[in-house]
């Protein structure tokens, strides 16, 4: 462990609103790794039980007054928010005084897509309580998704046209607020992100071609079609950018895909090594594309 700087002991402890996932506990551990304290606050039937290695806090899903003041409590000025987190359903809901207190703003917020959502979130958590959110590539550079193919196999001509067509869905659809990915196979769009997440639409994929092979009473054919994830155009980059982890990969190849596509730098990935590892024994590619694609930059 480094030993703690000065600057750091300036900036107090690291905070981390965590959702699902891998990527709360990787941030915190490459923070930890740096000599920053870290505080964690997880979300009770959400959040990973990994987190408890780490100083933390549980609070029930709407519990906002509680995070602040444990938050507070733990002498947090700079905040991190990782993780998919569901938007609320009722009976999932559990508003505690703190979140009543501002619950027409909060509905307010909800009526918006999920990239005004997360702006308005953050304007609340900065403006409103002063902390400083930052983005989690500040702390763990490496989550940050490389450019260039990342692995042994490479895109063949269909692909490489399928996925000039996802770039075209995906930035209109991003540029609706609606989702940050769609999935395209000879030149057909399959699926795009709902709001359920990019593994819910794949797997949707998997069961539409799995349907099909079996009304044509063939074997599914060889892998064909790209999963593309690219980040909204003109969103918040300091949360909720596009994520891709094993089980991307996973269900990419229980869908038929031949690979799946990002923008690098505008894309995280958890736990780079194992996930080029296993698209590698499944026979995916995995392929980093320039910065701007999603802004028409490119």
């Amino acid at each position: 462990m480094s030993p703690v700087s000065e600057h750091d002991q300036k900036r107090g402890t690291l905070g981390i609103l965590a959702g699902r996932g891998p990527l709360p506990l990787a941030v915190a551990d490459a923070a930890a790794s740096q000599g920053r304290a870290v505080f964690i606050v997880g979300i009770k039937g959400r959040t990973d039980a990994g987190i408890e290695r780490h100083p933390h806090t549980w609070v029930r899903y709407g519990a906002l007054g509680q995070t602040l003041a444990r938050l507070k409590q733990a002498e947090c000025r700079e905040l991190i928010l990782i993780g998919p987190i569901d938007r609320p359903r009722l009976f999932q809901f559990w508003p505690d005084w703190g979140a009543i207190k501002v619950l027409p703003d909060l509905l307010k917020l909800l009526r918006q897509g999920d990239d005004g959502l997360l702006s308005g979130v953050v304007a609340y958590f900065e403006k409103e309580h002063g902390f400083l959110i930052r983005p989690a590539e500040d702390v763990a550079a490496e989550l940050t998704a490389p450019i260039g193919l990342q692995t042994r196999n490479a895109p063949k001509d269909q692909d490489m046209a399928d996925l000039k067509l996802a770039i075209e869905i995906v930035r209109a659809h991003g540029a609706e607020d609606l989702g940050q990915g769609a999935v395209v196979a000879g030149g057909v769009e399959l699926a795009r992100e709902a709001s359920d997440g990019t593994d819910a639409m794949l797997k949707r994929v998997a069961v539409m071609r799995a349907d099909a092979d079996a009304r044509a009473e063939r074997e599914a054919p060889r892998r064909t079609g790209v999963l593309l994830k690219l980040p909204k155009p003109g969103q918040e980059r300091r949360v909720d950018l596009p994520t891709i982890g094993v089980l991307t990969v996973e269900n990419a190849a229980k869908a038929g895909l031949a690979g799946i596509a990002y923008e690098a730098d505008g894309t995280l990935i958890a736990d780079h090594k194992a996930v080029v590892e296993r698209a590698n024994e499944l026979d995916l590619f995995v392929l980093g594309l320039p910065a701007g694609t999603s802004e028409g930059q490119v």
